[in-house]
């Protein structure tokens, strides 16, 4: 086993060059890296027992450090021990609300011998952008080696991996960096992980934001783009297996590769690294393993679903309210369009989520959406029952946008028509918003 004050000097070594490092260095890292595995299958099996009492659907995944996050973290904070690094093997889980998550905190403070300083980051949000959750560390009690514990909600872990999301598709380092890396996009996401009401102000920032990155398109693209190929590569691997490799990407599909054991997902990982060093990859275990499961718990991975999409239609509809009543309709019209993109997409996601009924493929730049045939009948008519009920919550939800948009027209004759005009081409609008994705389907007969 490598000794504490080799990995400590070739800490020292990288930070000193700006975060590179040799090849005999990467070598001594790795088997440095590893050495947290045992451990962490170790705290990971009873963390699944204390999951499961806190809530049977919780979800919980392990991983060890990324060796390019290591190396980035020794850049970044001066001084830092590499063999004083708490986070190198580490236990994620997701639940519902704050109350599990305290309660599964309790719970681990019974079970295991602590291993560092607990940091509350839903009482004290952690730096400017809004990050929340709890990091607890403790020790295995083999080999006493500490392992990072992380607990948040599933609202905490949606916001934070819209950070990676945004990092990865704009080439920020917002989870890094903070306000430091794009200060208004940073605002953004702070705004977005709030649990108060936003000010106008705010809500402006917000519009600001989406409309000067395009963010709605850009990550409707990217999910639809993503979703249905994903899941054939999912549906093609061994649902045996509990290992998995994730490689994102911002261009390409990501790859997902399953693996029996973890000290064969962990050679392909490193063997991957070598390839290439800038590759966003991950290797992780998840308790039970499904494509929903492992799409929620690395969504800035998989890159086919997030909630933003939904979180975001009160706060266009909210500032379209706010733009009538103060009579400036050409701001109105603005966000209204913001509100169509979003809309047209939504529905475009529904049906792409439903990628075992709906064959979604590229032809010419292309994406062609229809039957597969791989279901019968009881199972179509399911999948498409639950297409409607969607889609029949947001025409209910629009239909009270609209009857609201109404009321609040300007009295004045040539702005109320200018609105008529304008609300009119709506259908015609949404349509040429499908037509802009590159968007074709072929008879679903819904």
């Amino acid at each position: 086993m490598v000794s504490n004050t080799r990995v400590n000097k070739i800490g020292e070594n990288i930070s000193a060059r700006g975060g590179k490092i040799t090849p005999e260095e990467l070598e001594v890292l790795q088997e440095f890296r590893t050495s947290f595995s045992k451990p962490l299958v170790n705290v990971f099996n009873t963390m699944r027992e204390i999951a499961d009492n806190v809530h049977p659907s919780s979800i919980i995944a392990f991983r060890l450090k990324r060796i390019d996050t290591i190396i980035n973290k020794l850049s970044r904070e001066e001084g830092m021990e590499l063999s004083r690094m708490g986070d190198i093997g580490g236990v994620r889980c997701i639940f519902y609300n704050e109350g599990e998550v305290y309660k599964a905190k309790e719970l681990i403070e019974k079970e295991f011998v602590s291993g560092g300083k607990t940091r509350d980051y839903i009482n004290e949000i952690k730096r400017d952008i809004g990050y929340k959750s709890i990091h607890m560390y403790v020790k295995d009690p083999i080999s006493n080696k500490r392992i990072e514990i992380q607990l948040r909600t599933l609202d905490h872990h949606n916001w934070a991996t819209l950070i990676e999301i945004t990092d990865l598709l704009y080439g920020f380092r917002l989870k890094e960096l903070g306000f430091e890396s794009n200060y208004k996009f940073g605002q953004f996401h702070a705004l977005m992980s709030s649990d108060k009401e936003l000010c106008k102000e705010e809500a402006d920032l917000i519009f600001e934001v989406l409309d000067k990155y395009n963010f709605i398109s850009v990550l409707s693209k990217t999910f639809r783009k993503n979703n249905a190929e994903v899941k054939k590569r999912w549906l093609s691997e061994d649902k045996n297996n509990t290992f998995f490799l994730i490689e994102a990407s911002k261009s390409e599909i990501p790859n997902l590769k399953s693996y029996k054991n973890f000290e064969e997902a962990e050679n392909a990982y490193f063997e991957r690294y070598k390839e290439n060093s800038s590759a966003e990859i991950v290797l992780t275990s998840i308790k039970k393993p499904n494509f929903k499961q492992i799409s929620i718990a690395y969504a800035n991975y998989i890159l086919s679903y997030h909630t933003f999409m939904s979180d975001i239609r009160p706060i266009l509809q909210e500032l379209a309210y706010e733009a009538l009543e103060d009579k400036k309709v050409k701001n109105f019209e603005k966000i209204f369009k913001a509100y169509e993109h979003l809309l047209a997409n939504l529905i475009l996601e529904v049906i792409a989520e439903s990628a075992d009924l709906f064959l979604k493929r590229n032809e010419q730049g292309k994406v062609i959406i229809g039957r597969t045939n791989k279901k019968d009948k009881l199972q179509e008519r399911e999948v498409l029952k639950n297409i409607k009920i969607k889609l029949k919550t947001y025409q209910v939800s629009h239909d009270t946008f609209i009857k609201k948009i109404e009321e609040l027209k300007p009295k004045g004759f040539f702005k109320k028509r200018r609105i008529d005009k304008f609300l009119t081409k709506h259908n015609e609008r949404i349509t040429q918003i499908m037509l802009s994705n590159n968007v074709e389907f072929e008879n679903i007969g819904m």
